[in-house]
C-alpha cells in the first residue's frame, strides 16, 4: 500500500491523462508510435551520405512487396480462371518494372527525399497521368496505386521492425491487432497505450498474457509526447503521465517495484495452492510459451485453449501437415502428458493472413470467420484435421471448431473427421480414432441450443469475450459502448447457467475459456453456477486459485443462486465484491479490482 500512496501523494493531476486500465501493472518507459496503418507519410530531407541507402531501402522494398504479391498470387491463382491469371500477372509486371523503380530513384537522388515521400509522389504523378488517358491507361491508374500501396506497407512495416529492435519502449497505437504482435518483440514492451480497445479486446486479452501494463481510449496522444518522450502508465488505475518529473518518476518507480513483488507473492502462493474443491481443473488459454511463468505452466492442469492460428501469422505460406504436426507434438511434449485443447486456425476479421486474400466485410465481426471459412478452405482445414489427429496419437489431445452457429456445423466437422481417420487408417499413420470434438460456444444461437451441441459434440466450451459482445450487441473494441459489455449482468449468467446445465445434463464437459473465467468476481460467479472447468490467460491464474482457496462450489452456488433475479450488473458485482473482500481479504482484489 506504501508505493501506491507514494503515487497518489506524487501525482499532478493535470498532468494525468485519464484511459481505461485493461492490463494491470506500472510502466516508466521511452514512447514509440506503432503504424498498423499506412497513415500520414514521413517527409523529410536526406543528408548526401544517406541518400545511396534510401534508394537501396526503396528497391528492397518492391522486392519484398512483389514477392507477397507473387505468394498471394501462387496460393489462389489455381482456382481462378485463366483471364483473372492474366491480370494478376500484368500487375505483377509494375513491380517488376525499372522504369517505375528508376523514376522513385531519381526523386530521391534528386530532391534527397525519403522513399515514403518519392514513391508517394511518383504513384500520384503517374496515377494523374493515366487517368487523363483513354480506359485502358485509366484502369492502370488503379494499378500504380495498389502498388505504390503495398510498397508503402513493406517500408512501414521495415521501420517498424527496425524501431522495435532498440530498447524497451512503452508502445503507443491506434489499435493493435494480433497480427500486428507478431512483428514485436514482447519482451522488449514495457507497456502498451492504445486509442481503441475495451477490456474484453484483442490487445486487452493479449497484454494480460504477456504481463504487460496497457491502457487504452487514449486519444491524440502523439500531439502531447514526441518519439522517445518518457511516458509514465497505470494499467491498473488507466492513468497515464506525461513527461513525469523526478518526484513524479520516483513514486510511478516504487509502485512498480511494489506490484511485480506482489505478484510474485501471489504467483508462489498460487503454485504450491490447494483448491478446496479437488475436482476442479485450471486450465490456461495460450498461443506460444515464449512469455509464459514456468511455474505457472507446471501449476496448471493443461491448456484447455491453444490459438493455432498464430502458428499461421508471420509467416508466407501456409505450414504443411508434416509441420503443423511437428509443431503439435512439440506443444504435447512441452505440457508434459496434461491435456491439450487446440482450436482450429480463427482467422479473418483482426486476424489476417498476407497470404490468405479474403474479401472486404463491412462487419467482419459477423461475417466470413473461424469454422465458416474453413468449410469453405478445405485444403485449409483438412490438413490441420489430420495432423491434430496423428498428433493425438503422442498425448492427450482435443480439437475445438470455433465460431460453431448451428449442430449441423458439429456433424458435418464430424463427418470429415471419420473420413480422415479412415484415410490415415488406411495410410497406416499412427493416429488416435477416439480424439475428441468440441464446440466453441461464441454465438448467442449456439449457446441457447446448448443441450443439442452437448449431444454432437464430445465437449463445449464456452468463449465467453464474442459470447457477450454478440449477446449485448456491443463491439468490444468500441469504448463508446464498452460499459454495455458486462459479463455479471444477470441475463449473462442466466444464458450460462443454462450451458453449464445442458453439458451436465448430457454428461460432457463444459469449459468457460474467456476472460471471465479468471477475472476474480466471474471467478466466483461461474463457480457458483457449477462450473469445473476454467481455462484463462496464465496472468489470472493466482487470482483464480485464491478464489478457490477460498470458497467452495457449494458455498459460491449459496451466493450466486441469489444473484440471478437482480436486475442491474452493478448491484450482482457489489455483492460479489463484498462477499471476495469478506473472504479474501485484500489477496486477489486489491491488485485486480473490477
Amino acid at each position: 500500500m506504501e508505493a501506491r500512496r507514494h503515487v497518489n501523494d506524487a501525482t499532478d493531476l493535470r498532468r494525468a491523462v485519464k484511459g481505461l486500465g485493461i492490463s494491470p501493472g506500472v510502466a516508466l518507459g521511452p514512447v514509440w508510435y506503432f503504424k498498423n496503418e499506412i497513415g500520414e507519410l514521413p517527409r523529410r530531407t536526406l543528408a548526401p551520405e544517406a541518400i545511396a541507402p534510401e534508394v537501396a531501402r526503396l528497391r528492397d522494398a518492391f522486392r519484398e512487396a512483389a514477392e507477397e504479391f507473387r505468394r498471394q498470387r501462387d496460393a489462389n491463382g489455381a482456382a481462378l480462371p485463366e483471364h483473372e491469371r492474366r491480370i494478376f500477372d500484368s500487375h505483377l509486371a509494375f513491380y517488376e518494372d525499372e522504369l517505375l523503380k528508376g523514376s522513385i530513384a531519381a526523386r530521391i537522388e534528386k530532391q534527397a527525399l525519403n522513399a515514403e515521400a518519392a514513391l508517394a509522389d511518383e504513384v500520384a504523378h503517374l496515377a494523374s497521368l493515366f487517368a487523363t488517358m483513354d480506359r485502358l491507361f485509366a484502369e492502370r491508374a488503379a494499378d500504380v496505386r495498389d502498388v505504390g500501396n503495398r510498397v508503402q506497407r513493406v517500408l512501414v512495416r521495415r521501420q517498424q521492425e527496425a524501431l522495435a529492435g532498440t530498447q524497451p519502449v512503452i508502445l503507443c497505437a491506434r489499435e493493435l491487432l494480433p497480427s500486428d504482435t507478431l512483428t514485436l518483440d514482447r519482451s522488449r514492451l514495457l507497456g502498451i497505450v492504445t486509442e481503441v480497445g475495451g477490456e474484453a479486446s484483442h490487445v486487452a486479452i493479449l497484454a494480460r498474457a504477456s504481463g504487460i501494463p496497457a491502457v487504452s481510449g487514449v486519444k491524440k496522444l502523439e500531439a502531447l509526447l514526441p518519439p522517445g518522450g518518457e511516458l509514465g502508465i497505470d494499467g491498473r488505475r488507466g492513468r497515464l503521465w506525461i513527461a513525469p518529473p523526478p518526484r513524479l518518476r520516483g513514486a510511478l518507480q516504487r509502485s512498480r517495484d511494489h506490484f511485480v513483488a506482489s505478484r510474485r507473492r501471489l504467483v508462489e502462493r498460487s503454485v504450491a495452492a490447494v483448491s478446496r474443491d479437488r475436482d476442479l481443473s485450471l486450465l490456461l488459454n495460450i498461443e506460444n510459451f515464449d512469455s509464459l511463468d514456468p511455474a505457472l505452466l507446471r501449476s496448471a492442469d493443461g491448456v484447455g485453449l491453444y490459438r493455432t492460428e498464430f502458428l499461421f501469422m508471420g509467416r508466407s505460406t501456409f505450414p504443411s501437415e508434416e509441420e503443423q504436426l511437428a509443431f503439435y507434438k512439440d506443444v504435447l511434449a512441452h505440457v508434459g502428458g496434461r491435456e491439450v485443447t487446440f482450436r482450429t486456425i480463427d482467422v479473418g476479421g483482426d486476424k489476417p493472413l498476407p497470404y490468405l486474400v479474403t474479401p472486404r466485410e463491412q462487419n467482419p465481426a459477423l461475417g466470413w470467420r473461424g469454422i465458416r471459412l474453413t468449410f469453405e478452405w478445405l485444403d485449409l482445414l483438412i490438413p490441420q484435421l489430420r495432423a491434430l489427429l496423428r498428433a493425438a496419437a503422442h498425448g492427450p489431445l482435443k480439437i475445438l471448431l470455433p465460431m460453431v452457429t448451428t449442430v449441423e456445423e458439429v456433424t458435418r466437422a464430424r463427418a470429415l473427421l471419420a473420413e480422415l481417420i479412415d484415410d490415415l487408417r488406411r495410410q497406416g499413420l499412427p493416429h488416435d480414432p477416439r480424439t475428441p470434438l468440441g464446440a466453441m460456444l461464441e454465438v448467442p444461437a449456439a449457446a441457447l441450443a446448448a443441450d443439442r451441441m452437448a449431444r454432437e459434440a464430445d465437449f463445449l466450451s464456452v468463449g465467453t469475450n464474442d459470447l457477450l459482445q454478440y449477446l449485448f450487441a456491443v463491439d468490444r473494441n468500441n469504448l463508446q459502448v464498452a460499459g454495455l459489455y458486462q459479463p455479471l449482468h444477470p441475463v449473462a449468467l442466466r444464458l450460462l447457467r443454462q450451458v453449464i446445465a445442458a453439458g451436465a445434463a448430457a454428461g460432457k464437459p463444459v469449459t468457460v475459456c474467456g476472460e471471465m473465467a479468471g477475472e476474480p468476481l466471474g471467478t466466483l460467479a461461474l463457480l457458483g453456477l457449477g462450473l469445473k472447468r476454467f481455462s484463462m490467460s496464465p496472468v489470472h491464474l493466482p487470482e483464480a486459485r485464491a478464489i478457490f482457496r477460498h470458497f467452495t462450489a457449494a458455498e459460491a452456488g449459496a451466493l450466486v443462486g441469489g444473484l440471478l433475479d437482480l436486475d442491474a450488473a452493478a448491484d450482482v458485482e457489489a455483492l460479489l465484491r463484498a462477499a471476495a473482500a469478506e473472504r479474501c481479504g485484500q489477496e486477489t482484489l486489491s491488485i485486480f479490482p473490477r
